[in-house]
């Protein structure tokens, strides 16, 4: 089967809307009307898609006899007794797309009209249904062309936002940020590269790629509900993954729909979206120490599933606790090194058979292990952006501090300051680190002490405040994990600091510095001793009998 290309379906509907010279008429195309002799527009566009137009025909469907077949006598299956119109908009195709197919139904006598122009399956039918049902089980909005999907993916791939340092801070809602990690964060933004983020737990690797994801949240995404690819349908759209963007949807739908006023001598087109399609936020796809190897390939349970790197395409791919999964995360990285060389992934289906499909889209990797110790060099190159997300400084960790009172409802800064000296100097005295985390999770606990009506300000007394400290789930120094990097760290910062203040060179850049790097790594040089082979290295050959 052969499908019509975006300019023959342009034209195609050109000559739909030129045979209609009785007014507004509504038809599907995003190509521009061509213009009559004397160079002025036949017809008007009034309103402009988001989701691609939709199709009118069988044919333009772009979808096979057999699976549109399949899908029609499914659905009455499951819904009863329908007409064709109820079943189109089941389908979420127009009634022209499977009209002559439903016809067709009802004269090999797979369906009967029991009740005028209403259908159900004969006996027939329903053993044909059953036969599908037994290869596929999927029952739902009609697929798009694979095809047609890939091209969307990539079309939509190349909005290329550049943010800026104050945008970043924005998509974090406040949340008080160390600014080398602002810089680190708008560079690694911008170059659409993938990010690597390790450091203690409980200091922001969740904010910070959250935060990301609401940075690339500004436009749209448009996704199909399931896409067809070799007499498969393959679903697509998962509620846990992809959030419907209500608002646009329903601003989209409004404007297809000519108003009750349109002028009937005005020329003009009311393009129609294609109910297949979907928009919404940016995909945000987070997996665990649950994910698997088997998990990059597409999942049969009844109905084919596409892989969570497919539904994560023009969105963001979280992989969360690095190095803690239950398979060997060599494996599973291993998966990532084809796609973020070649722009596209080999996704395979149960019986053997694979497609490839465009792979576009942010990976985060997060661990609160040492990185050296969880990848490996030929990873590393690719992950150019590795961000230590560490503990924060103490005047960092009061402002956290304030923050996180003031949402709590605590509004007398004096009390706020005491509470806070008391926990530094109590934290100092018993050895234990400071995480950025600790604050809110402090005010949680204050926070249950009340009852309604009861505010923080009145009802909490140095005597509950010191319990809850010692009831509070500590991390101590004694248990502190050392990162690579972590040393020059202070150097960064400082650079940072340097950059706000507008300073060109280093201030400190001399003969000693460029020879020496204990000033350049602030008096901690890295170690120079070879690191062990990492256990999950392959074994060196056997030496050959003769060789030196």
């Amino acid at each position: 089967m052969r499908f019509l290309t975006p300019e023959e379906l342009a034209e195609r509907e050109r000559r739909r809307a030129a045979a209609d010279q009785g007014g507004a008429a509504a038809v599907t195309t995003t190509e521009p009307v061509a213009p009559t002799e004397n160079g002025e527009p036949a017809f008007e566009i009034a309103n402009q898609l988001t989701r691609p137009p939709q199709p009118k025909t069988f044919e333009e469907a772009g979808i096979s006899e057999r699976v549109l077949e399949s899908l029609i006598l499914k659905t009455i299956k499951q819904r009863g007794t329908l007409n064709f119109q109820q079943v189109a908009e089941a389908l979420c195709v127009n009634i022209g797309v499977i009209d002559d197919l439903g016809r067709d139904l009802r004269d090999r006598k797979l369906i009967a009209d029991l009740k005028p122009l209403h259908y159900d399956l004969t006996t027939e039918g329903r053993r044909i249904c059953n036969e599908f049902e037994r290869e596929d089980a999927y029952v739902g909005p009609a697929p798009v062309p694979y095809l047609q999907y890939c091209a969307v993916v990539l079309q939509q791939s190349k909005r290329a936002r550049r943010v800026s340092e104050d945008e970043v801070v924005d998509a974090f809602g406040g949340y008080a940020l160390r600014p080398e990690l602002v810089k680190t964060l708008k560079e690694g933004f911008n170059s659409q590269r993938s990010m690597f983020f390790y450091g203690p737990a409980g200091n922001g690797k969740t904010l910070v790629t959250g935060g990301l994801h609401r940075l690339m949240d500004e436009e749209p995404t448009v996704l199909p509900y399931a896409f067809e690819f070799n007499g498969r349908v393959v679903r697509y759209y998962d509620p846990a993954f992809h959030k419907i963007w209500d608002e646009q949807l329903e601003e989209e739908v409004a404007g297809a729909t000519p108003p009750p006023d349109a002028d009937p001598y005005r020329r003009a087109i009311w393009l129609q979206p294609d109910p297949r399609w979907l928009i919404c936020h940016a995909p945000l796809v987070v997996v665990g120490t649950e994910f698997r190897v088997e998990h990059f390939e597409i999942a049969y349970d009844g109905v084919y599933d596409a892989p969570p790197q497919a539904k994560a395409n023009n969105g963001v791919f979280i992989m969360d606790d690095l190095g803690r999964q239950t398979q060997s995360h060599f494996m599973i990285l291993n998966q990532f090194i084809y796609p973020l060389e070649s722009q596209e992934s080999i996704v395979k289906f149960g019986g053997g058979s694979s497609m490839r499909i465009p792979y576009k889209q942010r990976l985060f990797l997060s661990t609160n292990l040492n990185k050296d110790d969880i990848i490996d060099d030929a990873f590393k190159r690719r992950l150019l952006y590795q961000v230590l997300v560490d503990r924060p400084t103490i005047p960092l960790w009061r402002k956290i501090f304030h923050l996180e009172a003031k949402k709590a409802g605590a509004t007398d800064t004096a009390r706020i300051d005491h509470y806070c000296d008391l926990v530094l100097a109590w934290w100092e005295r018993d050895g234990r680190v400071l995480r950025a985390c600790d604050p809110r999770n402090i005010f949680v606990m204050l926070d249950a002490t009340l009852m309604p009506g009861e505010t923080l300000d009145d009802h909490i007394t140095d005597t509950t405040f010191e319990r809850i400290y010692w009831q509070f789930p500590a991390g101590f120094q004694r248990d502190a994990v050392a990162y690579t990097d972590e040393a020059n760290q202070e150097r960064i910062r400082k650079l940072a600091e340097w950059e706000l203040e507008g300073v060109g060179a280093p201030p400190d850049w001399d003969d000693t510095f460029h020879r020496d790097p204990a000033p350049a790594w602030d008096g901690h040089p890295p170690d120079m001793t070879p690191r062990a082979p990492s256990a999950a290295a392959k074994p060196a050959a056997p030496a050959k009998p003769g060789a030196a």
